[in-house]
């Protein structure tokens, strides 16, 4: 982490202090940080990519079967800023649509890759003229980079049993009045339109479980959601899906591998 991270980190722990929280469970707390980039439209911080733009692939790749969201660069997300051991260079492509009956899907493609641009057309716009213009609503511009620290709000884990899963509390669950608070200290407030996150903890508008964790137990390939990271978050907001956001989780063993089609994800929206 930055030194920047650690001073926040820092504020956390004794605004949690001031609130007269124990002192064991603000070290459980702030121990499980996690560093995290947010992306926008409107920050000043360096350009990391690109939200919109021309869809750019190499010939013999496959057509994605979501909409275009974003372009990220890798080599300038390194792992100090992220948490996440992301290929040295090349670009991740990030496509979805924004429903709960839509997803997500990533693609990589390497640095020196042939590409060509790629005109999509989903036969879902013709079925339901409303996908397209929900579509033509995704966020255009230049994603700029904001480096910060990621607590969990999240106030509850899941415990695989006999009988399923259940939900088992955090520490911090008691304490999760003050989430909001935590969040915008220092006037630091959820950015305003469609933004992206890379690395960190999910987030959502208001949750009691993990994201990761419910993106990692529909995959159905794993009991230990301890494999699970969380690779990006995607807030469009944009007007018919305020407080949509979309997650995509992978394993670290396929995020080393560059196994991309691997990632799963988890959506969360109260129309």
């Amino acid at each position: 982490m930055t030194p920047e991270m650690l001073d926040r980190l820092d504020r956390y722990r004794a605004e949690m202090t001031r609130r007269k929280i124990p002192s064991g469970i603000v070290e459980q707390w702030t121990g499980a940080a996690l560093p995290r980039a947010t992306l926008t439209l409107d920050g000043d911080g360096p350009v990391v990519g690109r939200h919109g733009g021309p869809l750019l692939l190499p010939p013999d790749a496959p057509d994605p079967e979501f909409p275009f969201v974003a372009s990220l660069n890798c080599a300038d997300l390194p792992q100090q800023l992220t948490g996440l051991a992301l290929p040295p260079d090349g670009r991740l492509l990030l496509f979805a649509f924004p429903d709960l009956d839509g997803g997500g899907q990533v693609m990589y493609v390497p640095e020196d890759a042939a590409v060509e641009e790629r005109v999509i057309a989903f036969e879902y716009y013709d079925e339901d003229p409303d996908c397209l213009e929900i579509s033509e609503q995704y966020p255009q511009g230049e994603l700029r980079m904001t480096a910060d620290i990621s607590l969990p709000f999240h106030t509850s884990k899941a415990k695989a049993t006999d009988h399923g899963w259940r939900g088992e509390n955090l520490p911090w669950a008691p304490y999760a009045s003050i989430h909001s608070d935590l969040r915008n200290l220092d006037g630091h407030e959820f950015p305003r339109g469609g933004w992206v996150q890379v690395g960190g903890y999910a987030l959502e508008e208001s949750m009691d479980v993990n994201p990761v964790e419910s993106a990692a137990i529909s995959s159905d390939e794993t009991w230990d959601l301890e494999d699970w990271v969380l690779l990006a978050d995607w807030h469009p907001g944009i007007a018919g899906r305020e407080g949509f956001s979309l997650h995509w989780a992978i394993r670290r063993q396929e995020l080393a591998a560059r196994r991309f089609e691997r990632v799963s994800e988890s959506m969360h929206w109260n129309p």
